[in-house]
């Protein structure tokens, strides 16, 4: 492994935007090349105070990547360069806050094996299902059991069947009462399909359930929890269901198809609810590489936007309470300066059981963001820099790009500097 070049900056122009770079300068040009991607529509039409929905032509919607929602993924296209850029086929390949599977499933297209862990159950369930590979004849299965489940609800809702059960206050006020009574229909035609020696259908319908909640519910979007009124027409949350599902087939179907190419055919996946803390269900020195991406810090709350998802699935999110990092919820609480000791405690604790589960020599490309708390910024690189020496990691290279800042009293503290985005590659020292 070669140790790092003097440090030196210099600009890239992409599309994506100016990049600055340092340290070894092959690794920090291909860290650049993997930020070199064109924002989505919808991230534009934000910027510009607008709303504009993704569709497929969007390469972050390419097969499986565009089944369920979830805030905040790494782009596919990122990720992909991120894995090329410090792995080599046939290595291990592991992302400790996999989210959805983004990381993985370009893991597994690129020849590696993955492994990935998350605290959140609902992303465990989603990066599950999108790494197994799935034949013709399961997906045929997985249609033919959504359509009957719809069947069953759209039978129930034209004999004006009751709820099941009572539901919460939340979900009373969440949904208007006939879209309540069709997803307790769906919810119930799922369980009462349980398949024949195989969960796996199962678990998927539950996921196509979910990734229709927010889109009949009252709410206006996953990361917010404010609601509006919407029209919903009567059957149109059971034929939504049974298209949703009709879709994560054919998605699958392309997934395979991609995996099905020459060497692709035999990588692996594997994720496991875990804490990229602990990461106790990874054995030591198993690693070649590390892709992933911390949460930034005080920027979202995993927790919170899954809420409505957790209680129709019914999943247990008692470590995901006690152990999000970088939540929210929490850091809004605290000022500048005991956000950062915060910050690093937890991030440094990743790092640490990172360095364990890495051979020496394994490369580890982070992508991070600059955050705000309190006012007051709280710079990224800078805290990695200092943190990643004492777990046992040299910095190899970083590149950064700058990006807007939504939040209208985080702006404040990036007047003098602009927030950015950094990839970071480190190396594990031998």
């Amino acid at each position: 492994m070669n140790a790092p070049s003097a440090k030196h900056r210099r600009s890239l122009t992409h599309v994506g935007g100016e990049a600055e770079t340092a340290g070894n300068r092959e690794v920090a040009t291909a860290l650049a090349f993997a930020l070199d991607v064109e924002p989505s529509t919808s991230v534009v039409a934000r910027a510009r105070g607008g709303e504009q929905a993704k569709t497929d032509d969007d390469p972050d919607r390419a097969h499986v990547h565009g089944f369920h929602s979830y805030p905040a993924r790494m782009h596919p296209t990122t990720a992909a360069r991120l894995v090329a850029a410090i792995s080599n086929a046939g290595s291990t390949v592991l992302d400790p806050f996999c989210g959805s599977g983004t990381v993985l499933v370009e893991a597994m297209l690129a020849g590696r094996s993955a492994l990935g862990t998350d605290l959140n159950p609902i992303a465990i369930l989603l990066a599950q299902l999108k790494t197994t590979p799935c034949d013709a004849s399961a997906r045929e299965s997985l249609v033919a059991r959504a359509r009957a489940v719809g069947a069953f609800a759209n039978s129930r809702r034209e004999r004006k069947a009751g709820a099941t059960r009572r539901y919460s206050p939340e979900d009373v006020a969440l949904f208007d009462p006939h879209v309540l009574l069709e997803l307790d229909s769906l919810r119930v035609g799922i369980g009462s399909h349980p398949g024949v020696g195989d969960e796996t259908p199962k678990h998927a319908l539950e996921l196509v359930l979910s990734s229709i909640l927010v889109k009949v519910s009252r709410r206006m979007s996953d990361t917010s929890t404010a609601t509006t009124p919407r029209r919903i027409a009567a059957g149109f949350p059971t034929n939504l269901f049974v298209r949703k599902a009709e879709e994560l087939a054919r998605r699958m179907g392309d997934f395979a198809a991609l995996l099905a190419h020459q060497s692709r055919k035999n990588t692996t996946a594997v994720a496991a609810l875990d804490d990229a803390g602990r990461l106790r269900t990874i054995g030591a020195s198993t690693v070649d590489a590390i892709v992933t991406s911390p949460p930034y810090v005080a920027n979202y709350d995993y927790l919170e936007h899954h809420s409505l998802r957790m209680r129709w699935l019914a999943l247990d999110t008692r470590d995901l309470v006690a152990r999000e990092i970088g939540a929210r919820r929490r850091y809004a609480k605290m000022d500048a300066g005991t956000a950062e000791v915060a910050w690093k405690r937890e991030l440094s604790a990743a790092l640490r059981a990172m360095s364990r589960v890495c051979r020496p020599g394994a490369r580890v490309a982070l992508l991070v963001a600059d955050s705000a708390v309190g006012g007051q910024a709280l710079r990224a690189d800078s805290i990695l820099s200092t943190i990643a020496p004492e777990a046992g990691f040299a910095v190899l290279a970083r590149a950064s790009q700058r990006r807007p800042v939504f939040h209208g009293p985080s702006a404040r503290a990036f007047e003098r500097a602009p927030r950015s985005e950094h990839a970071i590659a480190l190396v594990k020292r031998a």
